[in-house]
């Protein structure tokens, strides 16, 4: 009793500092790796249309959506959570897969209404698509889509204060961060926060001018990243299951091929004969009128000093795959994209962490890469494991071909969930209405699509805000590989 009346004061200010919390969904559940505070709910309420919209100053990053604040009898509500690629960029969401699903699912159910709500943002990475998660269980949905990993290393933020927190410390932070009275005492004795406090809006490092130049050889910034994304997708997918809400997720899909490293540096700590020979021996790789066989040996003795090296991995994968050889490329595309400098496709560890959480979790997973392999290198129907570079536009966004088979794989796993039922006549009605869709977007809606490509391939070398013509004149002699524009 003495115990309980002693502890009744705090008790009766946590009571009334929850009582005096505006209810609007604007917190996130506490984040141990990044400060969360400032970011806003996707959707404002429009009080005459009676809908729920992302209001126009969110265009810069989400595409206009809506739907009603009272769902009508009938409907089938679906949210599709992740980045730019649920946008559907470089087009929009009307050729994205969420849009594709959304025709499949109406051709193969006359009985219920589809809604799939398209929240894809620009440059969002997990944790910043786990707020949006918070938002949208807030709005009745039936069934969540979850496409995200390849925008974890966009913003600048540090880890160091994590790691050097033990696992009790965290829980313990996590714990406490849930209650009022321990935040509110935080505010008046707390010393700033070592956590990275985000903007409201994506602020990217290569928004910024040098903002290539930031990205170096960091193992444990990286490390820092990928325990981030695990956590996230962790909580994530418990956040869904506590609701019981399906969520369907997706593992990130990105070109090998045709996309080399965006940033390469060689290691700091050789010595003058390693430098020595290596540079010998990268000049032999980069010699055109060389047979293959001995640019293969000069690229794989480049990868015996330098065994990190993004640029040697991809030259000598480039020329395996091209001359046939899949099973020996495969190893070196992989790995010129997980030692990418500039890490703007999904590495193998995060592709991984998908994996291992939808499968312990029994989460219903969409193998994109897997998905989008069915020719070899020749153009044949055979698959060797690398996903085939028609089916992107860039390095990671599917062309729309490539979005309309991610949506035919989500729609067989709502036939699993039993919503609907694929048919022939469904299938030949799904035929009718992709036709018709696409009928009606017209010209300038490809012509658009092709100039944010443009726009974003000046982003990806560094160069956001320049004009191409600039960059034709500031851009240095490349020794070596040069990029292959993505295909289209």
């Amino acid at each position: 009793m003495a115990i309980l009346i002693a502890c009744l004061p705090v008790l009766l200010l946590e009571l009334g500092l929850r009582g005096m919390d505006n209810p609007d969904p604007r917190a996130i559940d506490y984040d141990p790796y990044v400060g969360l505070n400032q970011l806003r709910p996707l959707f404002v309420l429009n009080e005459d249309s009676g809908r729920w919209e992302i209001p126009a100053d969110r265009y810069n990053f989400f595409r206009p959506e809506s739907f009603s604040a009272k769902k009508a009898r009938g409907t089938r509500r679906v949210f599709v959570l992740g980045g730019s690629t649920v946008q559907g960029r470089p087009y929009a969401t009307e050729t994205a897969f969420s849009t594709w699903l959304r025709l499949s699912l109406e051709s193969a159910d006359r009985e219920f209404s589809y809604e799939v709500i398209n929240c894809g943002g620009a440059a969002y990475a997990s944790y910043r698509v786990a707020k949006i998660l918070e938002e949208v269980l807030l709005y009745e949905p039936d069934a969540i889509v979850l496409y995200t990993g390849h925008n974890e290393f966009l913003e600048d933020r540090t880890y160091a204060h994590v790691r050097e927190a033990g696992t009790v410390t965290r829980w313990a932070t996590a714990i406490g961060s849930k209650l009022h009275t321990v935040r509110w005492v935080q505010s008046f004795f707390s010393t700033p926060q070592e956590r990275t406090e985000l903007v409201a809006n994506v602020d990217t490092k290569l928004d910024h001018p040098g903002g290539l130049d930031s990205y170096q050889r960091d193992s444990d910034w990286r490390r820092g990243v990928e325990e981030h994304f695990a956590a996230t997708l962790e909580h994530i997918v418990q956040r869904t299951q506590k609701s019981g809400i399906p969520l369907i997720m997706c593992v990130p899909a990105s070109d090998l091929v045709n996309t080399p490293p965006f940033k390469t540096q060689t290691r700091t700590d050789w010595t003058d004969g390693e430098e020595s020979r290596f540079r010998s021996s990268w000049s032999i790789a980069c010699d055109l009128d060389l047979a293959p066989s001995q640019r293969i040996d000069a690229f794989r003795e480049c990868l015996r000093i330098d065994r990190a090296h993004a640029g040697a991995n991809y030259a000598l994968g480039r020329l395996l795959y091209d001359h046939g050889d899949s099973d020996q490329a495969r190893p070196h595309l992989i790995a010129a994209r997980d030692q990418d400098v500039c890490p703007l496709r999904a590495p193998s560890v995060i592709i991984r962490a998908t994996r291992d959480i939808a499968n312990r979790h029994s989460v219903p997973l969409i193998d994109t890469p897997s998905l989008l392999d069915d020719r070899n290198f020749r153009g044949d129907l055979i698959a060797d494991q690398v996903p085939d570079p028609s089916r992107f536009v860039d390095h990671v966004h599917p062309s729309i071909a490539g979005h309309q088979i991610i949506a035919g794989a989500l729609a067989q796993e709502f036939q699993k969930l039993g919503w609907v039922e694929l048919t022939g006549e469904s299938m030949l009605l799904y035929g009718n209405a992709t036709r018709e869709h696409l009928s009606e977007l017209g010209h300038e809606y490809f012509v658009r699509g092709k100039q944010r490509l443009e726009g974003l391939r000046l982003w990806t070398m560094g160069r956001a805000g320049q004009l191409a013509t600039e960059i034709a004149e500031d851009q240095p002699n490349v020794q070596g590989p040069q990029r292959k524009p993505a295909t289209d």
